[in-house]
């Protein structure tokens, strides 16, 4: 099953290279967001490829800090849903009596 899945990673960084090649000769499809799936495919498949992208200079210095900002993010709206969560249930139970 690892390899039938490490094998689906592998096309689908192949199949997104090549939109991205012919995003480059046609100006009406974008090509960056198919080069970013090639990238993210290709660290899926390889993890020599993986540390080698998550040692890279460019990597630490631009999304290393955007990657902590969104998990940031993401636990400050994790500690907002259940605030709501609980002041839905505190307002039930005022309800019930």
């Amino acid at each position: 099953m690892r390899f039938v899945l490490r094998g689906i990673w592998l096309i689908l960084a192949i199949f997104f290279f090549i939109l991205g090649l012919i995003g480059l000769a046609l100006p009406v499809i974008p090509q960056v967001p198919f080069f970013l799936l090639s990238i993210y495919f290709t660290s899926k498949f390889s993890p020599r490829f993986h540390n080698w992208i998550s040692n890279n200079r460019l990597y630490k210095k631009y999304l290393l800090p955007l990657k902590n900002v969104i998990k940031s993010e993401k636990e400050v709206v994790k500690d907002k849903s259940k605030q709501v969560w609980y002041k839905v249930l505190m307002a039930k139970l005022g309800f019930i009596r």
